[in-house]
């Protein structure tokens, strides 16, 4: 009980900092919030700091704005429905490769994942629905950001200062998944053997979503890649049944399964348990 008035000492202030924004006519800086919230500036920074990592506020070189989780009304209902267009495709790709599959979309900085279907293996990956990651360490976030020019990469994480070599680094990786075709791939994680891919959700104006196979072991990519990019197409096409432009990745995801898998129908082998 102790803890309970600092804690919403915490919330009010962060509230505060948050409904600066309402009526501001642009980007606010930081003496500005602070003068505005009455709040000491080291505070107003801290704050800003937790509120810009959690996608509640962006920063960039003009000053502090409403992040995407402020200013995309309407994102919980459009959840449902990626969610909803993916079901089956995430059913067949699960049965398919005898992994735990996972739905997930950028936050801001971070991936927050929408589902996960895995069968009896499902307690062998330590991630669950509602949980999030920095998108710079995980495969879906690397297979969402990969679909962005290099400047929504630099605004979305060039503040996060977490990857060893910082954005040259992020962007290197980035650039190796644009040459898988839009896959991102993770080969036995040290410690744990597990092994990950993902690849978008193309959606009309950028990556929707994306969709990740995970298994201890490795995932071969000439068998799981066609499955996932058949998998994204199909989420996508559900979603959106008309034409669509959604950036080099993800435009030609029909030629890239065919690429991949070396045929013009995609096979779906069971992966070796």
């Amino acid at each position: 009980m102790s803890h309970s008035p600092t804690r919403l000492g915490v919330l009010e202030r962060a509230t505060m900092i948050l409904d600066a924004f309402e009526d501001a006519p642009g980007p606010l800086g930081l003496d500005d919030i602070a003068e505005i919230t009455e709040l000491p500036r080291t505070t107003v920074f801290r704050l800003l700091t937790t509120l810009k990592e959690l996608g509640w506020i962006h920063h960039d070189r003009r000053g502090y704005s409403p992040g995407r989780r402020l200013s995309a009304p309407g994102g919980d209902a459009e959840h449902l429905d990626v969610r909803a267009a993916a079901s089956v495709a995430l059913n067949e790709l699960q049965l398919a490769t005898d992994a735990v599959v996972h739905l997930s979309v950028l936050d801001g900085p971070v991936v927050q994942y929408l589902d996960k279907v895995g069968g009896a293996r499902a307690t062998t990956i330590p991630s669950r629905v509602g949980g999030r990651i920095i998108a710079t360490d995980s495969v879906s976030g690397l297979a969402m950001l990969a679909t962005l020019s290099p400047e929504e990469v630099d605004a979305l994480v060039g503040h996060l200062d977490r990857t060893p070599g910082g954005l040259e680094s992020v962007h290197h990786e980035l650039a190796a998944v644009r040459r898988r075709r839009g896959i991102a791939v993770l080969d036995g994680l040290p410690g744990t053997g597990i092994s990950s891919m993902a690849v978008a959700v193309p959606g009309t104006r950028g990556p929707l979503a994306a969709i990740s196979v995970v298994r201890r072991g490795h995932l071969p990519l000439p068998v799981v890649g066609p499955l996932l990019l058949a998998a994204a197409r199909t989420t996508s096409r559900t979603l959106h049944p008309g034409p669509r432009r959604t950036g080099q990745n993800c435009r030609d995801l029909g030629r890239k399964t065919t690429e991949l898998s070396g045929t013009t129908r995609v096979q779906e082998p069971v992966l070796p348990k």
